[in-house]
């Protein structure tokens, strides 16, 4: 068993945001998808981002506004956005004193449309 914990993780520049994919964990091995910690600062904003692998928003601390073609959603700490392949999408931190923190788990759905286990390197978050 291995704790991966979001305040820990080395985060880097990626998206217009700070990230920190999960490849900086040691013994993982071949995980069916892909994740990162995505921390956005208070008032701020991801650069626009699509991508074709389905993505899984978890917000971990904070509140996200993800901003998609035909309006916004706003989901707060314990809950999940689901993305399709394909969807444009920002995510903005509404709050002016919080972080957003977020893990974005994001996987290639297969031919038929449904979930498989190949993932892209470069997709996911925000």
């Amino acid at each position: 068993m291995q704790v991966l914990k979001s305040g820990s993780a080395e985060l880097a520049p990626e998206f217009g945001i700070m990230a920190g994919r999960w490849t900086q964990y040691a013994g993982l091995g071949g995980m069916p998808f892909g994740a990162m910690w995505c921390v956005v600062p208070p008032g701020g904003r991801s650069h626009t981002d699509c991508h074709p692998e389905r993505e899984l928003v978890v917000v971990v601390q904070g509140a996200v506004r993800m901003e998609v073609a035909g309006g916004d959603e706003l989901a707060t700490a314990g809950s999940a956005v689901l993305l399709d392949g394909g969807e444009e999408h920002v995510m903005v931190n509404p709050s002016a004193q919080d972080p957003l923190v977020t893990l974005s788990i994001y996987w290639m759905p297969d031919a038929e449309g449904g979930d498989a286990t190949a993932v892209a390197e470069g997709g996911g978050a925000g």
